[in-house]
Formats: structure tokens, sequence, C-alpha cells
């Protein structure tokens, strides 16, 4: 019996041994991760189209991590596009003014502004267009348009913008067209659509009441209404449509149609088109470009367009069209 204890006791003793070892063999656990700094940091710059923040990934900002940004109207979200330990940089985003020094922190929202959908600025600016063509139709010749517009946006969403387009001629083997249309127009213009109501003059080109084909060149007043879906410097279709007082009485006299879309940070591919009883007909794709500012007063638009255009008189047979070229600017204040 002592000798069966005895063996029980030495069996016990080096299961215990085993036990042990294999405790003592395991890994220590890995220490706690360090806490991410939520440090409020701070615009240390203001370059051309970044800012640089001086948050980094030691302070838990990586690339594609969102920060928010306090601004002289509140604050924007936006994403971080590079990181290193100390700093990091993201895009100066449209139609926002941020100074240096402006608070930064880290957070989990949503940016507030992109490309497509910037925040609206308010500015008045001058947006002027210079479109010159030759004729390769039967009559050679050629012939310039313009397109000039002033407007205002206002803190409020309210614009307003006088609008001068097209105007311009086209000259060659018969006799010169010209070509004219402007209105004033009233909007209620918010951040991601506006709709308003235009008054102006129109010199049109319409068929004769039973006049067998018959057109006849009339000036009358003209008034229309005008409809845009998306943030005009981001991605947006505009409409517009007048109709006139002619001799036959109230009728469609013009149609136009603006759009843009977002291609890189500052630039944007353009397209329009316009046309009706004004003796023209033109559609233009155009690449733009913003060489100064942030999208409100002191920033600087230029445009390239290429295209084609009709200039017309149907009642005599005579037009001229061709491919055009044209340049764009826009100047904000």
């Amino acid at each position: 019996m002592e000798e069966a204890t005895r063996g029980l006791g030495a069996v016990v003793a080096i299961a215990l041994s085993l036990v042990t070892s294999v405790t003592d063999a395991q890994p220590d656990a890995p220490p706690p991760a360090a806490p991410v700094t939520t440090r409020l940091g701070h615009v240390e710059s203001v370059d051309k189209r970044e800012l640089v923040l001086d948050l980094g990934t030691n302070d838990g900002v990586e690339r594609q991590s969102f920060v928010e940004i306090a601004t002289r109207e509140g604050s924007v979200v936006v994403q971080v596009v590079s990181a290193l330990p100390e700093s990091s940089r993201t895009q100066l985003p449209l139609g926002v003014v941020i100074e240096e020094g402006a608070a930064v922190r880290v957070t989990a929202a949503a940016p507030t502004v992109t490309r497509s959908l910037p925040e609206r600025a308010s500015y008045f600016g001058l947006d002027t267009r210079i479109f010159g063509f030759p004729s390769v139709s039967e009559n050679s010749g050629g012939g310039v348009l313009a397109d000039v517009r002033l407007r205002y946006r206002a803190a409020l969403p309210i614009a307003l913008e006088l609008r001068v387009s097209p105007i311009g001629f086209g000259s060659g083997d018969f006799t010169t067209i010209g070509v004219g249309h402007g209105e004033l127009g009233l909007s209620y213009d918010d951040r991601v659509f506006g709709f308003g109501v235009t008054l102006g003059a129109t010199v049109t080109e319409v068929a004769e009441d039973g006049g067998f084909g018959a057109y006849r060149t009339s000036f009358g007043v003209s008034t229309g209404v005008t409809f845009r879906a998306g943030a005009r410097d981001g991605l947006y279709v505009e409409i517009g449509v007048s109709y006139g007082y002619t001799p036959n009485g109230f009728q469609w006299v013009y149609s136009r149609f603006d759009g843009a879309i977002p291609v890189g940070s500052g630039f944007w591919m353009v397209v329009s088109a316009s046309g009706g009883y004004t003796r023209h007909g033109m559609g233009t794709v155009g690449f733009r470009g913003l060489v100064r500012g942030s999208g409100g007063p002191g920033s600087l638009f230029l445009t390239g367009y290429f295209g084609g255009v009709g200039i017309f008189r149907p009642g005599v047979f005579e037009s001229y069209s061709g491919p055009l070229l044209g340049l764009g600017f826009e100047a904000r204040y």
C-alpha cells in the first residue's frame, strides 16, 4: 500500500511539472495598443490648391482619413490625400475660405464637400467667351460670336444675371447675317438647384403667316425660364427656354443648354448648345481650368472650346456654317 501511494505521488508530481513547464513556455500577451491621439490640430499653410495640416500618422491621421476644418461660416469635412508622421495634406475645397491657423480635428463624419458637390460661393463674376469659325458650307466666309455674362450670387440663395448670348455675325459671299439675344434673369440659387425667370430682347427670323415659306426679321421682347440641377462649380446641367413676341404672336424663339463634369481637382469638361429662331445654332465642348483662387472672390477660370456652328437666314437660303474654336475666361470679385 505504501508503495502504491508513493507511485501515485510520483505521477502527480510529474503531471504538475509538465503543466508548469507548458505554462511557462506560453508567450507573453501583447502589450495594449497605444491610444490614437485626438488632439486639436491646425492648418499650417495654404499652398495654392492644397492645405498642409500639422496632424499626421502619429496623431492617427492616415491617407483617406476625414478631418473637420473650421471656416468663416462654420466647418467643412474633407478627405486627407497624403499623410506623413507629423503632417498631412488635403485639397482646398471649392467655394470655401480657409485661413492659416484654422482649427482641425479628426472625424468619422462623411465629407461635406466633394468635386461634384462643392460649397456655394457668393461673388460678382464676369464670364466672357468668344468664338470664331470659317464657313465650309456652299457659301464661303466666316463669322464671330460672343457670349458675355455678368452674374451676382448673393449670400442668400438669390442670383441676378445679365446675359448677352449670343451676339455676333456671319459674313461672306452673300449678305452679313447678324445674331443677337440678351436677357436679364432673377433666380432662386440654391447650392444644388436653381430656377428663375428672364426678361430680354431677341432678333428672330420667323415665318410669315400664309407666306408660302417666306420669313421676316423681327426684333421683340422675350421672356423665359431657367432651371439648374447640381452645383454650379461641380456636376450640373442648366436649361433655359425663351419665348418672344413676334409678328406671329407669342412663340418659342430660343433654347440653351449648359453643363459641366469635374474631371480633376480644379478641372472640368463643359458642354453647351443653343439655337432657335435667333438665326443660329451651335454646340461646343470645352475644358475649363481654375487658374487662381478657390471658387470665390479673387478666382480666375480659363476655358478652351471647340464645336460647330451655323448662322442662317432660312427665308433667303443664306447660311454660314463650320467648325469653331473659342476661348473663355471668368473672373470673380
